[in-house]
């Protein structure tokens, strides 16, 4: 089963959220019988500022009006702010996630989420905010960190849920857990959320049960870090990926060392290692999942505005469910 993984999209300012649509739109028209994506999953933060209902038809369905799969998401902290006064005149009626709660939880599943769109593409009827996705091939647990812009916040009914979900995830399939605020970032604009981190691994830990991958967006660029921990029957390798470069006009940038950017791989401490990553460009993330193995590769390309992307591959890697290690793959060339 192959899917799309990407966050960070619905800036209204710029064409960026297009581009990086029709990546993705090519990607999964040109894949070969066997390999066309089953679905997006959206890393959070659909609509700025604030979630508004009346930007999902021009910032939402449009963009993705010729992508070929459904699309599931998870909220970021733009999709539940709250208006802000410095954005213009505050709506008394809006509430936090009015936005997604219509568009991906509505009862009238099947209608259009606005009358500003020609698109075909139609609402979700989503359980929750926080909600697991079953499938055959993998399970994924959604989080969702509230509106807070540098930490996020996982409060005590959310990580009860979560640890239960865990302790409940089919033993014989790869475990997948998306949250929005990423637990490590080494970008200057947001970083890594040490509230995340502390409750994801704490609640791993708690429930015996560590996921293979965890993916988040919210900081605008791609990086793939590797987290050794140790698990039941040994170390266990739990890739780390931040695919926020889905449109956000401006990317976040990693800091330079001795007037250079880091080189890969550059070890942070013991147990953590920075692999890859591309503050450079916009793009998306696409894993091929299996019962063996998840085969993972980021694509990218320079902006350029009107213009069609030529996608290239910038991250390959492959995780082996059987050893629980990750490896980085050759990129083709």
């Amino acid at each position: 089963m192959v899917a799309h993984f990407v966050g960070d999209t619905g800036d209204f300012r710029g064409q960026q959220k297009d581009f990086v649509a029709e990546m993705m739109t090519l990607d999964a028209q040109s894949a070969p019988d066997g390999k066309q994506p089953a679905f997006f999953y959206h890393l959070g933060d659909v609509v700025y500022f604030a979630g508004d209902v009346d930007m999902y038809g021009d910032n939402f369905y449009e963009t993705y009006k010729d992508y070929p799969g459904f699309i599931v998401a998870i909220p970021g902290n733009h999709d539940c702010q709250p208006d802000d006064p410095q954005d213009g005149p505050v709506d008394p009626n809006k509430t936090p996630l009015d936005g997604w709660v219509k568009n991906f939880m509505s009862p009238d599943a099947g209608q259009l989420g606005s009358l500003k769109t020609g698109s075909g593409r139609t609402q979700m009827d989503l359980p929750n905010v926080f909600w697991t996705f079953t499938t055959p091939l993998v399970t994924i647990i959604g989080l969702f960190s509230n509106v807070g812009e540098t930490q996020g916040e996982i409060k005590a009914d959310q990580i009860a849920w979560f640890e239960g979900e865990l302790k409940a995830a089919n033993p014989n399939l790869p475990l997948l857990v998306a949250v929005h605020h990423p637990p490590f970032s080494g970008d200057t604009d947001h970083s890594g959320s040490d509230v995340v981190a502390k409750v994801l691994f704490q609640s791993f830990k708690n429930a015996n049960r560590y996921p293979n991958m965890i993916l988040s967006g919210h900081v605008h660029n791609y990086q793939r870090f590797t987290n050794v921990v140790p698990g039941p029957n040994g170390k266990i390798e739990v890739t780390c990926v931040v695919a926020g470069a889905g449109g956000y006009t401006k990317l976040g940038r990693l800091p330079e060392i001795n007037g250079r950017y880091p080189g890969v791989p550059l070890t942070i401490d013991d147990s953590l290692t920075l692999e890859e990553y591309d503050h450079d460009n916009f793009g998306f993330l696409r894993l091929e999942l299996s019962k063996r193995s998840i085969v993972g590769t980021y694509f990218s390309a320079p902006y350029s505005a009107g213009g069609q992307p030529d996608a290239q591959v910038k991250d390959s890697f492959k995780v082996d469910l059987k050893t629980n290690t990750v490896q980085t793959l050759p990129i083709p060339r």
